[in-house]
């Protein structure tokens, strides 16, 4: 790749496609779009070997945002040497990460520390908080920090050259026909909010995306597109379901049949769709739907 920017399979459970981190080589050494979970740091060690690299070779690190399958291993690349780009809303919980986890803990119970591994502080010194529309210079490379919410607040999407790593706001999307799913899980959850940072990708006019879930795209005009498109297509499915309140799991079982059904509809197979599963559990997106619903659409 003429950028010398590379995807790293993180081979989350053991399956290929699901979780990305990327790599991008500059003059002073390496860099990174995402971590990955505690829990594939070993895999991500292999990766950065296949380059001729060991974590410490890792100067700067950017977060599309602190959710686990992301920034779990944010720590400890951290304690590698590598400086960590995040959020503003999101630099405190790495420096003191006890309600991150405690809240992920609640949702994932005792399959917490399998799936995700050690998440390790941040110390304060190895973070910096980014702007709206900064840039960054890293070696001979530069990337600009663009706030993108809709999938949580604290969510940036990163843009080097004609390159967009999307994080979660471009959706989740693995090779093969064109389909994406889209993370809506809680708390912050917010369809408007997410419109408009899709509409803003869209005016940048980047040729590439790559998401965390999972790889590069060459197609991104087509990707964004089909991005609002499902998220058009979701929120007439809620407004028809959600006024009826139905219990929490006939949402999750409706839901999943709508997404299952989507799918199907454009050409996908079992394996991509259980890969789909991995990389994104569906049942979680009825969660978020019902939060939101809760939150701006009932009158209270």
């Amino acid at each position: 790749m003429s950028l010398s920017v590379y995807p790293l399979d993180l081979h989350f459970l053991q399956k290929q496609d699901a979780i990305a981190a990327y790599l991008i080589l500059h003059r002073d050494g390496a860099a990174l779009v995402e971590t990955g979970p505690g829990s594939t740091v070993e895999a991500l060690t292999a990766n950065l070997a296949e380059h001729g690299l060991t974590p410490k070779d890792v100067t700067h690190v950017f977060l599309t945002h602190i959710h686990l399958d992301h920034a779990g291993a944010a720590g400890w690349m951290a304690q590698q040497g590598a400086q960590i780009y995040v959020h503003p809303i999101g630099a405190p919980h790495l420096i003191n990460p006890e309600k991150l986890i405690s809240s992920a803990r609640r949702i994932y119970q005792e399959k917490m520390d399998f799936l995700w591994g050690q998440f390790l502080p941040v110390p304060e010194e190895k973070l910096v908080a980014v702007e709206d529309g900064e840039v960054i210079t890293f070696g001979d490379r530069q990337v600009t920090a663009l706030y993108t919410p809709g999938h949580a607040e604290h969510h940036v999407a990163w843009v080097i050259e004609d390159t967009c790593f999307s994080g979660d706001i471009g959706g989740v999307r693995i090779p093969g026909p064109l389909y994406m799913r889209m993370p809506f899980v809680p708390p912050e959850l917010n369809f408007e909010k997410w419109y408009a940072s899709l509409e803003r990708l869209m005016k940048v006019g980047f040729k590439r995306i790559a998401p965390t879930h999972f790889g590069f795209f060459d197609d991104a005009e087509a990707h964004l597109e089909l991005a609002m498109r499902i998220l058009d297509e979701t929120m007439e499915w809620m407004e028809a379901v959600m006024p009826s309140d139905p219990p929490i799991e006939q949402l999750r079982e409706r839901f999943v049949a709508f997404c299952r059904a989507q799918a199907l509809q454009l050409g996908l197979d079992e394996d991509i769709l259980y890969l789909y599963e991995i990389a994104n559990p569906t049942w979680m997106g009825a969660d978020g739907i019902s939060r939101y619903w809760k939150k701006f659409r009932v009158d209270i």
